[in-house]
């Protein structure tokens, strides 16, 4: 619905519109195009850094070949994603390209056996909190949900590690523990790993990639089939083209992938997007080094703002994931932000937790107008 607030127009939840919350996963990155006075979206977690300005030129370049079909087998882009992601070990014939990750999560789903779906160890006021895709494409399945503590055995299970929104983080050790200590024998494991990237210039060391004589190994001896998911529209801030990858645990589950997935998944644009962005090593560089201050700064302000919440999440991550302690100033975070130019994700839409609030991490002049917007919720409180 419409209010006029301190003179200026804004279309409140106006993303229960966009979405079938029947039939679709509630997701952040709608607000903004409803908000007449918006300056910044902090309700997704992609790069503050916006888009790699040489790949967007690139792509852009690209639309003068619109009348041609795009390449079918998304190369050069394939083979340079392969290269990037694993120089020592070729794993280009178990890498597949998708139309977002999500596209890819819901054929992976498709393959998996028959059972239910479980997912992954996040677990906030005893119920599972992750991103839902997963869940939601199983449930299109009409899998059974089982929660993550059920002794039934899963068929598939999905773990998303940096965990959003929470925000927890699972070491490499950590997580083939749990893999291999939890995961049912004859199951498929979906490790995503798309917010891993923001760790820094050695964040392949803590990737599965890093890994794969393991994976290997649980497939021979457990039949477990561990897939690694990344979402690439997060960390190059491009989420408008659709850009997902999936690195199977053996070439024949690629092959089957493969099978079931429609031609020209990458349009030509994505396809000269990631291969010129995979050349942007100093894109990366300044995300690593403003990220983790911008989180440092946007926390520390909030803190001395709202001593009484919570601020969760590994220190290296895209977003934050703020527990307010009170839904009643959580939803009114939410409107304020929104007032403001600058929508955040409430925790009360698909999450369950109506008292938290994510917010992305963005450049500190945009975070000031959020620091700002939220001044009144300290009377609130009193």
């Amino acid at each position: 619905y419409q209010r006029r607030v301190r003179g200026v127009k804004i279309l409140f939840f106006s993303i229960m519109h966009v979405w079938n919350t029947q039939t679709q996963a509630y997701h952040g990155g709608q607000d903004w195009r409803f908000i007449s006075n918006f300056a910044c979206d902090f309700s997704v977690t992609t790069n503050g850094l916006g888009t790699p300005q040489k790949a967007l030129e690139k792509a852009k370049q690209s639309l003068s070949e619109i009348e041609h079909y795009p390449s079918a087998d998304f190369e050069p882009a394939k083979t340079s994603l392969a290269k990037w992601l694993s120089p020592d070990k070729d794993i280009k014939d178990r890498l597949a390209l998708g139309n977002g990750a999500s596209e890819l999560i819901d054929i992976i789903t498709r393959m998996a056996p028959p059972g239910p779906f479980k997912p992954g160890p996040s677990i906030v006021h005893g119920a599972p909190v992750q991103y839902k895709e997963y869940q939601r494409a199983s449930e299109a399945q009409d899998r059974v949900v089982l929660n993550p503590g059920d002794s039934t055995k899963e068929a598939i299970r999905a773990i998303i590690n940096p965990n959003n929104p929470t925000g927890d983080y699972l070491s490499l050790t950590e997580i083939k523990d749990f893999i291999q200590n939890h995961c049912a024998e004859g199951s498929f494991v979906m490790v995503d790993e798309s917010m891993l990237p923001w760790a820094g210039a050695k964040w392949i060391e803590e990737s599965l990639i890093s890994s794969m004589d393991w994976i290997d190994q649980i497939y021979v001896n457990k039949n477990i089939s561990v897939w690694i998911i990344h979402s690439w529209t997060k960390i190059w801030a491009c989420p408008g083209i659709r850009l997902g990858s999936a690195i199977a645990p053996t070439t024949k589950h690629l092959k089957e992938l493969q099978r079931k997935q429609v031609p020209w998944s990458l349009n030509t644009a994505a396809i000269a997007f990631l291969e010129e962005v995979l050349k942007d090593d100093d894109y990366m560089q300044q995300t690593w080094e403003k990220n983790l201050s911008w989180r440092n700064y946007g926390v520390k302000k909030l803190q001395e703002q709202h001593p009484k919440w919570k601020f969760n999440g590994a220190p290296f991550i895209s977003w934050v994931w703020i527990d307010m302690c009170d839904k009643e100033v959580a939803n009114n975070a939410v409107i304020l932000a929104k007032q403001a130019g600058v929508p955040v994700r409430p925790g009360s839409q698909g999450y369950n937790c109506p008292t938290c609030v994510r917010i992305g991490v963005r450049e500190p002049k945009f975070q000031d107008i959020l620091i700002k917007a939220w001044e009144s919720l300290i009377l609130s409180l009193i």
